[in-house]
């Protein structure tokens, strides 16, 4: 059932609470010796709120179409990414030798406890969330439900690994170079990153005091299902203006939606598109053409094959967050030995993941660009965002791979990092992305697409992502591997 489905049958009392919270606490059990997601749970807390709703729900002091519009997600269940603030529990994300926890929500998890969801647990995160593979010292890695020798991708991997393997149903993680969209994508799931701004990232560990940063990092709205991500996407908003201007709850024509796709980005430093993602885009774009009538253009922006090395080099160079070689605070010239920091790992003796390490090298690279080539990108960006929204308009999505190939054996990522420019870029650009999956393949694996449109037309590619869950059904359990079959009803 979808969380939507969920909070109606907990409202009209033709389930129970608790019944609910106990059934995914089970689940969670069951597949977490082999996922590895988990980093902190509160269960017995969880257990407690839902018998509160339970009993509250014995008094008919409200009818259920004003509980529905209060609390549209009553009693449902929610992992959260650890990096996100929940009260009392870590916030640690996957540091050594560091003990942080929360001390209240963040406001995003406070919005979706105030609209009835209940927080079941924070999930894994690679160390500082500086990998798109889940691993720190600390819980360890986490595994692909599909596969467990293959990365359930970053840094959002432990909310995908447990919506994929049906212990999740809705997730919040975060997004800032395909953190949210890469792992929704690697675990069949779906993942959206919004226009910046209107979900509050308070609290988040790590953060920066740079004015990009409010702009490239955004919280991610998860679920295993389609029509879940528009609700915890409006549920995770306060600012009642901020919803009237993202019109959510207005109807989408996709009859009337100008649809455009890339298949590639034709750079030299990414991989070449899989077969497999080639075939899932194939299949988006025939579907739409035949049942909405309606073109599908493809369509060339030159200068994007260039995403990766402006989304790498134009965000690295951010007054840096909280990282192992300095605070957000601290002064740039204060920075550890990056070499230092090498020999330590080298000889075993960094308690570091080698991921947070290898920013370091990353950061200082950056800083070695001079103003007039940094000048150069900042052009080349504003050249794409303008072709971008030249094509997309207020009524046009475009159809782009979330990533070249399915999900990689963990740890080759290290010589794939350019291939999340498919990704990175529209956090450069500021631009609404969901990632949504479209089939399985041969090898028992995921395949996806992501769907961009213009600014503050998130609606549009969430109704995309109900579209295709509709086409080609949306997730599916994993099978073949050794996790137990998922009851789906």
């Amino acid at each position: 059932h979808s969380a939507t489905e969920l909070s109606h049958s907990i409202r009209t009392r033709k389930i129970g609470c608790e019944e609910v919270i106990r059934a995914y606490i089970a689940r969670v059990k069951e597949v977490n010796p082999i996922i590895n997601a988990v980093v902190q749970s509160r269960f017995d807390q969880a257990l407690e709120e839902a018998r509160l709703i339970d009993k509250s729900l014995l008094v008919n002091d409200r009818t259920e179409e004003e509980r529905a519009r209060e609390t549209p997600l009553l009693g449902v269940p929610l992992t959260v990414k650890e990096s996100i603030p929940v009260r009392g529990l870590s916030n640690n994300a996957g540091v050594p030798n560091k003990s942080r926890i929360a001390e209240k929500d963040g406001e995003a998890v406070a919005a979706l406890k105030a609209r009835g969801a209940i927080p079941l647990l924070v999930s894994n995160t690679p160390e500082l969330c500086l990998s798109w593979e889940t691993y720190n010292p600390v819980t360890g890695r986490t595994n692909n439900p599909y596969n467990p020798r293959r990365t359930s991708g970053g840094s959002s991997g432990g909310e995908a690994a447990l919506l994929g393997s049906g212990a999740s149903v809705i997730s919040l993680g975060s997004d800032i170079g395909g953190s949210g969209r890469i792992p929704a994508s690697f675990c069949g799931v779906f993942g959206h990153k919004p226009s910046s701004g209107y979900i509050s990232v308070q609290g988040h560990m790590p953060t920066s005091e740079d004015p990009m940063w409010t702009q490239v990092f955004v919280y991610a709205p998860m679920a295993r299902y389609a029509e879940d991500l528009l609700l915890l996407f409006s549920s995770c908003i306060d600012d009642k203006e901020k919803l009237k201007e993202l019109r959510l709850d207005e109807p989408v024509d996709l009859s009337k939606v100008k649809f455009f796709y890339l298949d590639r980005d034709i750079s030299k430093v990414t991989s070449k598109v899989h077969g497999d993602v080639k075939i899932a885009m194939r299949k988006a774009v025939t579907h739409l053409e035949t049942t909405f009538k309606v073109p599908v253009e493809k369509i060339d922006i030159e200068e994007m094959k260039h995403a990766a090395q402006l989304s790498c080099m134009l965000m690295m160079r951010m007054k840096p967050c909280h990282t192992i070689f300095q605070k957000s605070d601290d002064n740039l010239t204060e920075w550890k030995s990056v070499t230092w920091q090498w020999i330590l790992w080298l000889l075993g003796l960094s308690p570091h993941a080698l991921h947070a390490i290898f920013f370091g090298s990353m950061k200082w690279f950056a800083d070695t660009y001079s103003d007039e080539e940094i000048f150069k990108m900042e052009e080349c960006k504003k050249v794409i965002t303008q072709k971008l929204h030249g094509y997309l308009g207020d009524d046009g999505v475009l159809l782009y791979p979330t990533f070249p190939d399915p999900a990689h054996l963990h740890m080759q990522i290290y010589y794939r990092q350019m291939n999340a420019g498919y990704l990175s870029l529209f956090n450069l650009v500021d631009l609404p992305a969901t990632a949504c999956p479209i089939l399985i393949n041969s090898r028992g694996l995921p395949v996806g697409i992501q769907v961009i449109a213009s600014r503050g037309q998130d609606r549009l590619t969430l109704a995309v992502a109900r579209e295709m869950e509709r086409a080609f059904g949306g997730w599916v359990p994993p099978t073949g591997t050794n996790l137990l079959q998922v009851k789906t009803s």
